[in-house]
């Protein structure tokens, strides 16, 4: 009698509370793979119980690990339903029926108008379709130690300071004072990745889609400067960096470099620097008109095998437009970005965000990537092979010039990987055609 009791109380709360969207069924859970940051995941889950207490749609939280788990869950039927992914993922995923077309869902939904234009033309792929939503966008520029320039009498970096100049700050910010070869504060740290901004500085012919490799005459000039300064000693080599078991960030932070490279904006860089900071352009090269890098690719994508598209494709809007902890957004036209960001982090005032910003957007360059400059199907058998000399160069243990004469050999391998995947019935037909039509008009070996 007593469990009759309990059943009568409890099956009309069960009832009011579905009848409401309190509970999320399976069919309303959404898989979202966000990235593995603690302090991002700490700032979503609220938004994703305010997001659920609207819509009835559960977005449930999986943690990024790396490309590989990606593609692993996928293999294994198990993809998540929304997740990142950069244009030469994106587009592989694509050829291969991985991914949902949003053409449909993007075409109608007032989002696709409130897009950047730069947004939305890399949002389409070489097949017409759309398989993925521009979800962010930054620049980079020079982070610096405020106080440390004042020390050396420095006056902060202008707005059209040239490689020399930084070489020349880089070496007066230097310092090492028991003179035993290791410096207790490197003049400037530059992570490799950045390498491809600072050709496009110098006007490296950048093309995009390419099937292979080439090294251009600027190219081998970036090159031979970021080797320059390692040589003399005035940024730490990949190896020390590793030695001091540090995160570029907490070098800057620690004094153990007084300028750093890196994207802007960066809200983890941000909210976590306690010194006195500010952040410059990247330098020009010698009297060349700037290009300054500006990221327009990658995005968030829905997986084909997706049970309710219509609730992964309202998760994914909100994720672009309404979830607080990516808004104000840089994707969207019309909204005051650098206003609006500086509002949300005030000690982005006065040091340099907003010119880098406005310089980015009056000599915007596009995005120089390796996953944009080559093609969905070209991008991973030519880092395989390009990114251990790489590796190798930025180490010493390759000359620029080794690196260069590898090229030959590294396209005939990428030409071989390609010709099998031409003929890979795993491909779907439009982007097979595509591939067999550009290794037909290729000359590269």
């Amino acid at each position: 009698d007593q469990m009759k009791v309990y059943a009568v109380i409890i099956l009309p709360i069960v009832l009011l509370v579905a009848g409401c969207g309190g509970a999320a069924s399976d069919e309303r859970t959404i898989v979202y793979n966000c990235a593995a940051n603690s302090a991002e995941i700490a700032a979503l889950k609220p938004a994703t119980e305010r997001f659920f207490a609207r819509t009835g749609i559960r977005v449930k939280l999986n943690p990024f690990s790396g490309e590989q788990k990606l593609y692993a869950m996928i293999a294994a039927g198990q993809a998540p339903d929304v997740f990142y992914t950069n244009n030469a993922v994106r587009d592989r995923l694509a050829a291969e029926g991985r991914l949902l077309d949003l053409r449909s869902l993007a075409e109608n939904d007032p989002v696709w108008a409130k897009l950047r234009p730069e947004v939305k033309a890399a949002a389409v792929s070489v097949d017409g379709g759309i398989y993925s939503l521009g979800n962010w966008t930054h620049t980079s520029g020079v982070y610096y130690n405020r106080s440390a320039f004042a020390e050396v009498g420095l006056a902060p970096p202008a707005a059209d300071w040239t490689w020399d100049d930084f070489r020349a700050a880089a070496a007066a910010l230097t310092r090492d004072d028991d003179g035993d070869g290791k410096p207790e504060r490197y003049g400037v740290f530059i992570p490799a990745h950045f390498i491809e901004a600072f050709e496009q500085m110098n006007h490296a012919p950048i093309a995009y889609g390419e099937l292979f490799l080439q090294i251009s005459p600027e190219a081998r000039d970036v090159y031979a400067r970021y080797l320059g300064l390692i040589h003399d000693g005035i940024m730490p080599d990949i190896r020390r960096v590793q030695a001091l078991g540090m995160q570029a960030s907490q070098m800057l932070e620690s004094g153990r470099v007084a300028m750093l490279v890196e994207a802007v904006p960066h809200p983890g860089l941000v909210e976590t620097l306690t010194i006195d900071w500010a952040v410059a352009p990247l330098p020009r090269f010698d009297s060349k008109e700037p290009r300054y890098f500006r990221s327009a690719s990658g995005g968030l994508s829905l997986s084909a095998a997706v049970k309710n598209p219509t609730d992964a494709w309202r998760t994914l809007v909100w994720l672009i437009s309404e979830a607080e902890p990516y808004q104000p957004s840089p994707v969207l036209a019309g909204v005051p970005f650098v206003a609006a960001w500086e509002e949300k982090y005030p000690q982005l005032r006065d040091r340099g965000f907003r010119e880098v910003w406005e310089l980015s957007e009056q000599h915007a360059g596009g995005d120089p990537r390796y996953f944009v400059r080559f093609a969905s199907w070209s991008m991973g058998p030519v880092m395989t092979r390009f990114q251990p000399w790489l590796d190798r160069m930025w180490s010493g243990a390759a000359t620029i010039d080794e690196v260069v004469a590898a090229v030959p050999e590294i396209n005939a391998g990428v030409r071989q990987d390609l010709e099998r995947q031409a003929n890979s019935s795993a491909l779907r037909p439009a982007w097979r055609e595509q591939l067999q039509k550009a290794l037909a008009e290729s000359t590269a070996p």
